[in-house]
């Protein structure tokens, strides 16, 4: 009924109706089919990439993030070869759940430790563009001390480092944790490029966003996300784009 309605109300006249009202008399009346919203088409569809992802993460995988937020766009920015990325975590398969250990900045100190999230949580489309999942060319025992290393950082509350400092174990932020974890993991096989941050455009709005002078920025070490999954040692498993 709902179609017929909105014809007459936009295309009414008199022998219109007359028209449709002595073909209508005969004629059962049929139901209009369902209309899905798009954003319940958006929600289904997004949800069906994380299950792929889900049937795909192993222990041990790099899962990545593009967040949808001002400070996601800037570290996005740090990378040079690929801007896709903002933030990444490793992987824990335990039985029917996954886990992604993970440190990001939190003004309010309340959750800037290292967390260990629900996968589906940490890919949460409604914060986020998109997400990819890459694995590096870990045996079983390299996969063990990969994970026991982040475990630690997770059980001493290891906290995000807002001045991005290498030197620090106490303070991290979340390519240094995965950089040092491969390191112990592989005994040094597997190095991630650590690279100078040597454009100046990008001081002001580091200087505002992780309020650190910005003379402490000038040729910094740091250690781009790209870095991460660009490797050698390093394969892309899958790339999902949510839709909006």
């Amino acid at each position: 009924m709902f179609f017929t309605e909105v014809l007459i109300k936009k295309f009414y006249c008199p022998s219109l109706a007359a028209v449709f009202l002595l073909t209508a008399c005969g004629n059962e009346e049929k139901e209009a089919p369902a209309v899905i919203p798009q954003t319940q088409l958006v929600s289904v569809a997004n949800d069906s990439m994380i299950a792929e992802a889900r049937s795909l993460v192993r222990t041990g995988d790099l899962v990545l993030r593009t967040g949808k937020d001002f400070s996601s766009e800037q570290v996005r920015d740090f990378s040079k070869t690929d801007k896709t990325y903002s933030h990444a975590g490793i992987a824990l398969v335990s039985g029917d759940t996954i886990f992604v250990y993970h440190i990001e900045p939190d003004y309010y100190y309340k959750e800037d430790k290292v967390r260990k999230e629900l996968l589906d949580s940490f890919c949460n489309p409604v914060k986020n563009y998109g997400i990819g999942i890459a694995r590096y060319k870990l045996d079983e025992k390299e996969i063990e001390k990969l994970m026991t290393y982040i475990e630690k950082q997770y059980l001493n509350k290891v906290a995000f480092d807002m001045e991005f400092s290498l030197k620090s174990n106490d303070k991290m932020y979340c390519s240094e944790m995965i950089r040092k974890g491969l390191l112990q993991a592989t005994n040094k096989r597997i190095d991630i490029e650590i690279q100078k941050l040597t454009d100046r455009s990008k001081f002001r709005l580091i200087k505002r966003y992780f309020k650190v002078p910005e003379k402490r920025f000038a040729n910094m070490d740091i250690i781009p996300i790209d870095r991460l999954y660009l490797h050698p040692e390093c394969s892309m498993i899958k790339q999902y784009l949510y839709e909006q």
